[in-house]
């Protein structure tokens, strides 16, 4: 009890006697908690608190009075009361509070989960510090592959306390891998951690699911007992992805690891994760190749844009309406006009042959190489066939031969040589022969 306020409180009643003032009894009753509770007026024991009635003090005077109230492990309370002459009695409701002892809880290992009267109070380590002094608390302390524990807690006052409890598995310990490391690990359905990790088994066993994005998940039930403790290792497998090959344009051949696959856009399922080599092949375009890793359970897109190895031959011939073959295959005729040139168009790069042809004229041929993207002038100037095709055989039994002009009625016009023709007349023939196949 403070001595100072109750000696203060003391002073106060001895002056008004000193006065000489001649109060009237008066009452004061006093309410509230706890039960039993010891009411103290003025510095003099004069009852306790009980539940049902007021601890009522009489005879005291008008005025003010210290009014002290103590309980075994409650805060005590001091207060002033006035009591006054124009009320006979005066009501006090108390309520001591709690004195809340102080109990950290450890387990080992931590992480449990501290219960009392079925209310979860926290997970250990944890430090305990509403629980009123005086009276035994059983908590009870559970984790998931332990066996639940009970600890007596009593705090005789504010004292720090601390327990500690090592718990013991009630199931088995089991350090999991996998290939590649990072796969979720779920013990019949619980999510538990991310390899390598320990989860713990129940005892009696469980069905252990390891999932990793772009790998199958791997499923295993596992038996073992309560504080057995051993190794799993587990190999992923991936997933099969997909790889798509699209070209511009389109219609390559399209080859994954130099198997054909089809024409493009070409979609290829069930492709092993790693590294690939895509080559695209388009007749008149550089063949293209690329090296791409594909992820499991991936699905890749891959675009070609195919570089054009076509060029252009431009063939002109004097004089024009000659026939003109590319590697043997005849693809037009010179034309008439100031240009007189025929265009080859999408020639592939590389040596060719042209050939041209014209009637009198004698064939010529070329070989011309040409580059991606190029444009090629082949000029011919073509020379006339002057080779014999007609022999004339005459009357006196000579023979004249020569390359057939023309005839009429008359004659027989052969050019014997270059330029130089002669007329035969029809009365000196005897036979014309043509010297053609």
């Amino acid at each position: 009890m403070n001595g100072k306020f109750l000696k203060g409180a003391l002073l106060a009643v001895a002056a008004l006697a000193f006065m000489g003032a001649k109060p009237l009894p008066l009452r004061l009753d006093v309410t509230g908690r706890p039960e039993g509770a010891k009411v103290f007026v003025d510095g003099t024991l004069r009852g306790t608190l009980q539940e049902s009635s007021a601890c009522s003090v009489l005879q005291l005077a008008p005025g003010l009075h210290l009014l002290h109230v103590e309980a075994p492990f409650h805060w005590p309370l001091d207060t002033y009361v006035r009591l006054d002459e124009t009320e006979s009695f005066v009501t006090k409701a108390v309520d001591l509070k709690p004195e809340c002892g102080l109990v950290l809880v450890k387990t080992k290992p931590a992480g449990a989960t501290v219960t009392y009267n079925g209310s979860s109070l926290g997970t250990t380590p944890l430090l305990l510090s509403t629980l009123p002094c005086g009276p035994a608390y059983t908590l009870e302390l559970s984790l998931n592959g332990y066996k639940k524990t009970r600890v007596d807690v009593r705090m005789p006052d504010r004292t720090p306390l601390v327990r500690e409890e090592e718990l013991v598995l009630d199931s088995g310990q089991l350090h999991c891998t996998t290939e590649p490391a990072g796969a979720t690990v779920f013990v019949d359905g619980i999510e538990r951690g991310v390899t390598p990790v320990d989860v713990l088994v129940p005892r009696g066993g469980a069905v252990l699911t390891f999932r990793l994005k772009g790998f199958q998940d791997v499923e295993q039930s596992v038996g073992m007992s309560a504080g057995e403790r051993r190794n799993l290792a587990v190999k992923m497998d991936g997933l099969p992805a997909r790889l798509t090959v699209v070209t511009e344009p389109e219609k390559a051949k399209i080859y994954l690891d130099g198997n054909f696959q089809g024409k493009s856009p070409v979609t290829v399922d069930a492709v092993k994760s790693g590294v690939h080599e895509i080559r695209a092949e388009l007749p008149g375009y550089a063949i293209a190749t690329r090296t791409v890793e594909i992820a499991n359970g991936g699905d890749t897109t891959e675009k070609f844009t195919m570089e054009s190895i076509l060029g252009r031959i431009e063939v002109s011939t004097e004089p024009f309406g000659a026939k003109v073959s590319l590697d043997d295959r005849v693809v037009g005729t010179t034309r008439y006009g100031e240009s007189r040139i025929l265009t080859i168009e999408n020639v592939e790069a590389g040596e060719h042959t042209v050939k041209v042809f014209l009637d009198g004229y004698l064939p010529q041929s070329r070989t011309v190489k040409v580059e991606a993207k190029e444009t090629k002038q082949l000029p011919f100037t073509l020379r006339r066939d002057t080779t014999a095709d007609t022999e004339v055989e005459l009357i006196d039994g000579s023979r004249v031969s020569g390359l057939f002009k023309r005839e009429d009625d008359e004659q027989v016009v052969l050019e014997i040589k270059s330029g130089v023709e002669r007329p035969i007349p029809r009365a000196n023939i005897r036979k014309v022969t043509s010297l053609r196949k």
